[in-house]
């Protein structure tokens, strides 16, 4: 199979054909009835909250490392962190809603919306207008350019955002940039910590404990390469140049056994898993162009979205190829997929998959233990955002799977929790 021509830079980012103030996409696809009948409960579902200040799209949004607070990026060329499970005491609600009054506190809004419907409400009937998590900072220095990638790392005092071409670290307390690294060739897709948890890979968790090598970062571009960079050297040039792409690489990540392995996705269908010890690579070929992959907290199991509008799934755990378990569940139909980058992320417990839609939804796959690779996977679309649904992250806390984050190219993040913990997980 010859390689997947890539697509057009514009289309996988923010396509200049498309508005965000545009009429939306909207499809037939309807909610699983199994949602309102209890499936459904433990996973992130309903919206509690939305993430307000940014000013035009946001392309990405990720939790920081310890799944306390998270991070957005935006069109704004402004990165934002927030508390997503405290309400803002000083938003007030527009006087448009049904209150009628604008004096209302966030908090007291919200607490009448929700005494006032049932969680196994149709979605017509759900809250129009959600409280505002609280803001806690705003990071504008060093970015010339749209933010498109964003992370922090597991200790939550740094962030690394792109730029462009260029990769900047700010203190994520002072919101002082400590430094500058470029030399891509192309745009920056995604960056990551390596060893320790990352989560600038679709919200996924994966990689060990933290450890020295995480003042390495990495950074995957269009450019069809991936460059590893030493935050305690002086030097602008990087360790090390990964170069074995034939195109643009969309993802890069710590693949786990401790801090030996580099995963990587790329437009040429292909997913790398570089073993710095041994100096093996391991290449799977998916045979489909790939815009983000997710890996399973037990680092066993792969998620892979493809611009084909499936989400692949299979067992990673053998060191060699031959003895690997093929793709045994693809997820397809409910989500839309073909134009946009699509972020996709296990939940922390691995019994979901959460995904983005170009359709303006986000989608909740149930993970399956089925090795039936043509099996249909059940799906649940959530309906919320307007424009298409590119980036989402989930909680990677084990005690908070039930959390999920979703950002849209109409402007808006929202907060999601299950069923379970919609009523009580929000702090005044």
């Amino acid at each position: 199979t010859p390689p997947a021509e890539p697509p057009d830079e514009r289309t996988m980012a923010f396509p200049s054909s498309y508005s965000p103030y545009s009429t939306p996409y909207t499809d037939t696809y309807n909610l699983h009835d199994s949602f309102y009948h209890g499936d459904y409960n433990d996973a992130p579902s309903l919206p509690v909250a939305e993430l307000r200040g940014h000013d035009g799209p946001i392309h990405v949004v990720r939790f920081t490392a310890d799944g306390k607070y998270c991070i957005t990026g935006g069109n704004d060329r402004t990165v934002r962190l927030w508390n997503p499970t405290r309400i803002d005491p000083a938003y007030r609600p527009p006087r448009t809603t049904s209150t009628g009054n604008s004096a209302v506190s966030s908090q007291d809004y919200y607490r009448r919306q929700h005494q006032t419907k049932s969680l196994h409400d149709e979605p017509s009937k759900l809250p129009q207008h959600l409280p505002s998590a609280l803001p806690m900072q705003t990071y504008t220095e060093g970015h010339m350019h749209p933010i498109h990638s964003i992370t922090v790392n597991s200790t939550s005092n740094v962030l690394l955002s792109s730029s462009d071409k260029t990769l900047v670290a700010t203190d994520l307390v002072t919101a002082q940039v400590k430094q500058k690294w470029w030399g891509h060739g192309g745009r920056i897709e995604c960056v990551s910590c390596l060893g320790g948890s990352s989560s600038g890979t679709s919200g996924s968790g994966g990689g060990g404990g933290g450890s020295t090598s995480e003042e390495v970062y990495a950074t995957s571009s269009y450019d069809a390469t991936v460059r590893l960079w030493d935050s305690r050297s002086r030097s602008k040039d990087p360790l090390m140049i990964l170069e074995e792409a034939k195109d643009a690489v969309t993802c890069v990540a710590s693949g786990g056994e401790g801090d030996a392995q580099i995963v990587t996705s790329s437009v040429d269908g292909k997913i790398r898993t570089y073993d710095l010890r041994t100096a093996q690579l391991l290449t799977e070929d998916i045979r489909h162009p790939i815009t983000s992959f997710s890996l399973g907290h037990d680092n066993t199991t792969i998620a892979s979205s493809c611009l084909d509008g499936s989400i692949r799934l299979w067992d990673r755990s053998s060191q060699n190829n031959a003895s690997r378990t093929k793709i045994f569940q693809r997820m397809r139909n409910v989500h839309k997929g073909g134009n946009y980058k699509l972020d996709c992320a296990f939940t922390s417990n691995d019994k979901y998959i959460f995904s983005g839609s170009e359709c303006g939804a986000v989608v909740v796959y149930m993970v399956s233990s089925s090795n039936d690779g043509d099996g249909k996977a059940r799906g649940t679309k959530l309906e919320r955002h307007t424009g298409p649904t590119c980036s989402v992250a989930t909680c990677p806390q084990s005690q908070r799977p039930w959390l999920a984050l979703s950002a849209s190219y109409d402007g808006s993040a929202v907060v999601w929790a299950s069923q379970e913990e919609a009523e009580h997980c929000l702090e005044g």
